[in-house]
């Protein structure tokens, strides 16, 4: 029996069919330096904090466009319900112009015919001055209701009355209808919804720069410094986006 034979011996060789492991390669591809980890680290840490940021601005801006959104339906039904009640008024005294009218077309026909009577039938005359003095008093009654406009009154007694002027001195006596501006306010929410949809897209960027940062630290050497340029690019994009979005506000 040889000394290979014995469970003493030098060390057997392998079984047919077999084959010795391999002594590990030198040549293994090296994981990325301390120095590089910790600056994509840092620009991730960057990110993640600008993202957060971001996204409380375009929390800030859709709230504050919902709020002008609102206060421009307030203002705007306001504002209608000044503008009926002013018609209204309009409408009342529009009505009253016919009375008026009435009374000053009697006031001048027994003046007339009080004026063409009196030598003739003196008494009669007198009747009808009496009876015309008291259409002059109905008209003047009649007048002092009108309060929005005065009914203008030419020289044949035909009254006329100006709506749309009447409907402005009603109005510019509200000072609460002066004071309401729904379409700037809505033009002021217009803008806020757009700035909302601006800063939701650079948070979009500043994900798009968090996904690359993120490769860069798990890709393979050859693409690892690909990914750290992409991102690094991308997240000073979205920063210079951010800070154009909030100065354009």
């Amino acid at each position: 029996m040889g000394a290979s034979d014995t469970p003493g011996g030098e060390a057997q060789e392998p079984a047919p069919g077999t084959t010795e492991p391999e002594p590990p390669s030198g040549g293994s591809t090296p994981g990325p330096s301390s120095r590089f980890q910790l600056l994509v680290a840092l620009l991730i840490v960057v990110a993640s904090l600008s993202g957060a940021g971001v996204a409380w601005s375009a929390s800030v801006a859709s709230t504050r466009a919902s709020d002008l959104d609102q206060i421009a339906q307030q203002e705007f039904l306001e504002r209608e319900r000044i503008l009926t009640s002013g018609r209204s008024d309009v409408a009342e005294e529009l009505r009253r112009v016919g009375t008026f009218q009435q009374e000053l077309q009697a006031q001048r026909f027994f003046s007339e015919q009080a004026t063409a009577l009196a030598d003739r039938y003196p008494a009669l005359a007198a009747q009808l001055a009496a009876e015309a003095q008291g259409q002059a008093a109905l008209a003047r009654n009649t007048g002092a209701l009108f309060f929005a406009a005065f009914p203008q009154v030419a020289p044949d007694g035909t009254v006329t009355y100006d709506r749309d002027q009447a409907l402005n001195n009603l109005l510019s006596q509200y000072v609460v209808y002066q004071q309401l501006h729904p379409e700037d306010i809505q033009a002021d929410a217009a803008d806020a919804h757009t700035k909302a949809g601006r800063t939701v897209g650079v948070g979009i960027v500043l994900v798009a720069a968090l996904f690359f940062l993120t490769l860069a630290q798990l890709a393979r050497r050859r693409s690892r410094h690909a990914f750290f340029v992409a991102g690094t690019a991308v997240l000073i994009a979205g920063l210079v986006l951010w800070a154009v979005v909030a100065l354009g506000s």
